[in-house]
């Protein structure tokens, strides 16, 4: 049923679902990887503080 309608759709509109989703999903990773390197990076500094 679902190969169904997926064929029915056009190419372009297959094309811009996928470029919809793609681009949600690798800003969320942006945003992710930014909080942990913000965090690690505090994190170093507090331990390089500590240490040195």
């Amino acid at each position: 049923m679902v190969e169904e309608q997926v064929s029915s759709f056009s190419v372009s509109c297959l094309e811009e679902m996928v470029v919809s989703i793609t681009k949600k999903e690798l800003s969320m990773i942006t945003c992710i990887g930014a909080l942990l390197g913000g965090i690690i990076g505090l994190f170093q500094g507090f331990v390089t503080v500590l240490i040195g």
